[in-house]
């Protein structure tokens, strides 16, 4: 089978991760692959397949599957919805697009009230040409239930590729963790800086821990600013380093004795499959598809937004060696790179 994903940039995002995730299993089973964008961006992702820029829709053809990821893709496809695509038999390709959020609440955050009310209503309207409408937990089929026909919804659980064995920190990031960590407890997170990832909740908690807890953050946003100024008004600037944009940030997990996600909203956080495949512990909040995928042997889980909460659920797990492990089986059966590979075959048809 030959196989087109259609992405805005090839960027360091984790949509793009879920395309490069996907062009490994594909490859894998044998299936030719290509990636194609939109527009030019810096520090690419490496995908195993030749990769384009889409220069015209002509150059869409001939592919058995047109797997489309994105806003900006999505729009290209409609504004050609009267191309009939073909493979190289003559026969219909099937066109797939990927739901990676939960457009409103999350449109909201990014954009505020009527913008991403608008914006929402764009990204409904955008799912007009693709036969197959793939959301990544059942609890989002039933977010997207009332806007888009059942017939086209369907769910696949992301995965997460890591290279094994994880490639190592520099001296230089090693002398920055080890800094922050000392000899105390390192909680880490891996994420953009906005309101949505539930930081402000993270730093309140970790004003009421003990001083022995450390909290590395690699990654940068909009809000960082805010975020540090916050660390300082709540009293924990000396126990919290902002570290950056990190390249491969999951090289950072075996580092952190507890994995936070706090997140106000998430489709299916990449960073908790990193922190499963790798045997963290972890702490979230009850995030829809946590609730729909963990138990509470696997993750200890807290209400959003309560810090106190928080709080208490990673001092009930500093001594809990049995639940990383727990977690990393739990990945292994049911949301390992095969079992990826096969739910995408089923939507697929192979």
């Amino acid at each position: 089978m030959r196989v087109a994903y259609l992405t805005n940039h090839i960027g360091q995002t984790g949509v793009n991760q879920v395309i490069r995730d996907l062009v490994h299993v594909m490859n894998e089973n044998g299936h030719n692959c290509k990636v194609f964008y939109l527009k030019e961006v810096g520090k690419p992702v490496s995908f195993e397949c030749e990769v384009s820029k889409l220069n015209c829709v002509e150059e869409l053809e001939g592919y058995d599957i047109i797997h489309t990821h994105g806003i900006w893709p999505e729009l290209y496809l409609l504004k050609h919805l009267w191309h009939k695509f073909r493979n190289e038999n003559g026969e219909r390709t099937k066109q797939i697009t990927t739901l990676h959020c939960y457009c409103f609440q999350d449109f909201l955050d990014l954009y505020g009230k009527l913008e991403g009310i608008l914006l929402g209503l764009l990204y409904l309207l955008t799912k007009l040409p693709f036969g197959k409408v793939v959301c990544l937990s059942k609890d989002m089929m039933k977010y997207y239930n009332s806007y888009i026909p059942k017939r086209k919804l369907t769910y696949a659980y992301n995965t997460r590729i890591i290279d094994e064995p994880i490639p190592g920190l520099t001296k230089e990031e090693q002398c920055e963790i080890n800094g922050i960590k000392g000899d105390g407890i390192l909680i880490g997170m891996n994420c953009v800086l906005l309101y949505r990832k539930g930081i402000d909740v993270m730093l309140k908690a970790m004003a009421l821990l003990p001083e022995r807890y450390r909290l590395f953050v690699a990654g940068d946003g909009k809000e960082r600013k805010t975020f540090e100024q916050m660390a300082c008004e709540v009293g924990v600037s000396d126990r919290v380093l902002f570290a950056g944009m990190k390249k491969d940030a999951f090289r950072y997990l075996p580092y952190y004795d507890i994995y936070a996600l706090p997140s106000r909203s998430e489709g299916f956080p990449i960073s908790l499959l990193e922190a499963a495949a790798c045997g963290c512990k972890v702490v979230a909040s009850r995030l829809p598809a946590v609730e729909e995928c963990f138990s509470e042997e696997e993750i200890a889980k807290f209400d959003m937004p309560d810090e106190k909460a928080l709080a208490e659920a990673i001092l009930r797990i500093e001594d809990d060696d049995q639940m990383g492990r727990k977690l990393q089986t739990a990945y292994q059966e049911k949301y390992s790179p095969q079992r990826f590979c096969e739910r995408y075959a089923e939507i697929y048809g192979f």
